[in-house]
């Protein structure tokens, strides 16, 4: 009996399978793979192409922890620059940014709650700041 009153299934994708899926900020784009919708705590895929990134300070509503697969991807304002192993840790509230990928960059991006108390000024719907 595990307590639940619905049966646990497993759940397996390929991410080679999912379609990158372009948000408003140009050079970005995703592959959500599982979202919580009662915390929205969220993991995902993201790409920044080379020469984008997020353009401009901000902060999350919840922690942010990035895992970088592939690229180079800095925080302007520190260096701190993500390469292929690194492992980022932004804390709730921590004002970050801008950022810029010198090389197209793929993370697993994960948050463990919504992403942003309020959209920031970089998207146009709220739909891309989930």
């Amino acid at each position: 009996m595990t307590g639940f009153d619905e049966p646990l299934r497993e759940v397996l994708l390929q991410t080679e399978d999912l379609e990158w899926v372009d948000k408003s900020l140009a050079g970005l784009s995703h592959k959500m793979l599982w979202r919580d919708p009662e915390t929205e705590a969220s993991i995902a895929l993201v790409r920044f192409e080379k020469g984008s990134g997020i353009p401009s300070e901000h902060k999350h509503a919840s922690n942010q922890f990035m895992f970088c697969l592939s690229g180079r991807y800095v925080y302007l304002p520190t260096g701190t620059t993500l390469t292929k192993g690194s492992f980022y840790w932004n804390p709730k509230g921590v004002v970050h940014g801008p950022t810029l990928a010198q090389e197209t960059s793929v993370l697993l991006e994960v948050y463990d709650g919504p992403h942003y108390p309020e959209r920031p000024s970089f998207y146009d719907n709220d739909e891309d700041a989930r």
